[in-house]
Formats: C-alpha cells, structure tokens, sequence
C-alpha cells in the first residue's frame, strides 16, 4: 500500500512539475522575442556615414530635421518605433527605421514621424537583431 501512494505522488508531482515547467517555457519564450521602442544612440553600431531624416522611406522625399552622423564619436540618436520596407539604396536593402524624435549634437532634439535608412544608421543592426519590430 505504501508504495503504491508513493508511486502515485510520483507520477502526480512529476506531472504538476512539467505542468509548471512547460508553462514557465512558455513565459519566456513569449518575452523572449519582443522588441520594444525605443532609443539608440549611432555611436553603438557607426558605419561612418551621414543618416538623412526623411518624411517617407525613400531617399527623395522631404527630409524633416537636419542629418545625423553615424560615427564612433557621434552623440546622435533616434527614438525608433518599428521598421518597414522603402527604397534600396546601393543595393544595401530596403529597410527604413520609423522614428518618433531624433536628437542631434549639431541642432538638438526633433519629435515628429519620420524615417531613417536603416544600413547607414547602423548597418541594419537593430533589424538583424531583432531589436525593432515590423511596423
């Protein structure tokens, strides 16, 4: 009689445990892959180039701030919202950042909708890493 309670709390303890444990996996993986807003400073990622401020993602739409600069020196950065597809620039893909405000050392702080070429921002880094989500 004993062994056999014993062998039912077994089985009843192992199945709440992997009950709990599924669950707890469950959690994690659900946080694990969110990415969030938020900003980023162009000196973490420099790919030595000038970041123009655009009211769409193409390259021929109104700029709506002054340029940035992507350099290990550059205290510039953008508040990023979520990334979309726009105008391929030599070849080194389409992705744009939307951003919500940017601040620059030159001409300070700019709020407001706009878009960010995302290869010269940081190499797509934000993209690639799962940083930004799809708008």
């Amino acid at each position: 009689m004993r062994k056999g309670i014993l062998r039912r709390l077994g089985r009843r303890g192992a199945t709440a445990t992997a009950v709990v444990a599924m669950a707890a996996g469950g959690v994690v993986l659900a946080t694990g892959s969110a990415s969030a807003d938020g900003w980023y400073y162009l000196n973490s990622h420099p790919t030595s180039h000038g970041v123009g401020v655009y009211a769409s993602p193409y390259s021929w739409s109104g700029k709506t701030a002054g340029d940035l600069w992507s350099f290990s020196w550059s205290g510039d950065s953008i508040y990023y919202t979520c990334w979309t597809r726009g105008e391929n620039i030599n070849n080194q893909g389409n992705v744009w950042y939307q951003v919500a405000a940017v601040d620059s050392a030159s001409y300070g702080y700019a709020s407001g909708t706009a878009y960010v070429y995302g290869a010269y921002t940081d190499g797509n880094w934000l993209f690639h890493s799962g940083q930004i989500r799809p708008c």
